[in-house]
């Protein structure tokens, strides 16, 4: 067990939940109904929504998972990798939202 493993799969895990998360909804949003106080899966009519609450969740599922399956890698994978991780990412969440960047 390497601790620099752990913390390593933790960044790259919690990227790679959201970007997942933002890019093809898997997993499901949860949505958050703040004038009617409660959670759920599905948009209510014309009820505003918060989505980013569920992000966050899995942000930090993401990063207890990763975490956890860095934690069993004997060697700690280069940080660089995080890097080219974060930034593809980073990228293909800006290209999913050019429309809004081009206005």
């Amino acid at each position: 067990m390497t601790r620099a493993g752990a913390w390593w799969g933790a960044s790259v895990g919690a990227v790679l939940v959201y970007t997942s998360a933002v890019l093809v909804s898997v997993p499901p949003p949860v949505l958050f109904f703040p004038r009617l106080w409660r959670w759920g899966l599905h948009p209510l009519g014309d009820e505003p929504a918060i989505r980013w609450y569920s992000l966050l969740i899995y942000i930090a599922i993401g990063g207890l998972c990763g975490f956890l399956i860095g934690s069993l890698t004997r060697r700690r994978p280069p940080w660089i990798m995080v890097a080219f991780i974060a930034t593809a990412a980073l990228l293909a969440l800006a290209w999913n939202e050019r429309q809004w960047f081009l206005q």
